[in-house]
């Protein structure tokens, strides 16, 4: 009767060992990278432990599941024994071994444990980071864990999906990502305007120009007939540096000028052919990580918002400065 409860409390006791390491399996991809390097940089034991774990992830991983693994084949191994003693035929007591620590296994050996840790990963990974280091130590000294790294590395070789050692997926969604900053916002590390420009980062990289252009009936432009006192009248109705030059109809844009270089000229003009720059067009549906590119690459200011209208044709529908996709970025700017 001892022996049976000492079993059956050494079967429970494994069987919370095996949630540990399901739970950490998900932890791993639920930890806040921010969080750690703060408590590391702040010297808490308990996180210093975690990153030396993490230092090298896909180790830490395959210390993991061969935690978990040991931890099943024991549960049921235990159950096995028990079992045996009171049922003499041995694979009735194998099947009821299975029947019994299966359900178990799976309730309270993972998914209780993996939605906790998914919920409370930031929390819970730094407290139970030395049960975690101890047992990575251990399956890394007696060789479990570099023989299974070198056979992973083999396979990924053969199968041209080597990513490296020190590379895990991260399966971080955006809604992640928002639930994240709002932590941070909350625990008063990043000042507010620095929570709206990440924030603003996060929706950034689908956002596409036709939403932060000028539209063309709006834009204010210059006709490549202008003379120097047109010029002049048209510095005092607006203070654009740079202005799309149309050719007799508005939407017909051929160019840009800056409208300092061509009021500073040394000779008077007529019209501003000489000074009209070439104007990059950029499709509608570009997004403002693209255009911003683009631009930088190509030390362009200000491009043209086209559409391909019926006959394939590109009907200009607006303009987008730099200025207004950094905006979109850091929020208005009074100057520029």
């Amino acid at each position: 009767m001892v022996n049976s409860t000492v079993l059956i409390l050494v079967a429970a006791f494994v069987v919370v060992i095996s949630g540990l390491f399901a739970g950490a399996e998900t932890g791993m991809y639920q930890l806040s990278r921010l969080r750690l390097r703060l408590g590391i940089e702040r010297k808490l034991l308990s996180f210093v432990i975690l990153g030396k774990c993490l230092r090298d992830r896909s180790a830490l991983l395959l210390s993991i599941l061969i935690g978990n693994n040991l931890t099943h084949c024991v549960v049921t191994s235990i159950v096995t024994w028990l079992l045996l003693s009171e049922v003499k035929a041995a694979h009735t007591a194998e099947l009821s071994a299975t029947l019994i620590a299966a359900p178990i296994l799976f309730v309270f050996g993972e998914l209780i444990p993996k939605n906790v840790f998914f919920y409370r990963a930031d929390s819970l990974m730094p407290f139970f980071a030395p049960v975690l280091l101890v047992f990575h130590k251990l399956f890394s000294w007696c060789g479990a864990v570099p023989l299974l790294k070198f056979m992973s590395g083999i396979f990924g070789r053969l199968t041209s999906s080597d990513a490296g050692s020190k590379t895990v997926t991260p399966a971080v969604q955006r809604p992640r990502i928002r639930a994240i900053f709002a932590d941070i916002r909350e625990e008063g590390v990043l000042s507010p305007v620095q929570t709206g420009i990440i924030n603003r980062l996060v929706n950034i990289s689908n956002t596409p120009i036709i939403t932060v252009m000028t539209p063309i009936n709006k834009v204010e432009a210059v006709d490549a007939s202008s003379d120097n006192p047109a010029l002049l009248k048209k510095l005092k109705e607006c203070a654009f540096t740079r202005l799309p030059v149309t050719d007799q109809q508005a939407a017909n844009i051929v160019g840009f000028i800056n409208i300092y270089e061509a009021l500073s000229s040394a000779e008077k003009f007529t019209d501003l052919y000489n000074f009209i720059k070439p104007i990059r067009k950029l499709p509608a549906n570009t997004t403002v990580v693209d255009a911003i590119n683009i631009m930088q690459r190509e030390n362009q200011k200000i491009v043209l918002v086209t559409r391909t209208g019926r006959g394939g044709r590109e009907k200009p529908i607006g303009i987008v400065t730099m200025k207004d996709l950094v905006e979109e970025l850091l929020g208005e700017l009074a100057e520029w």
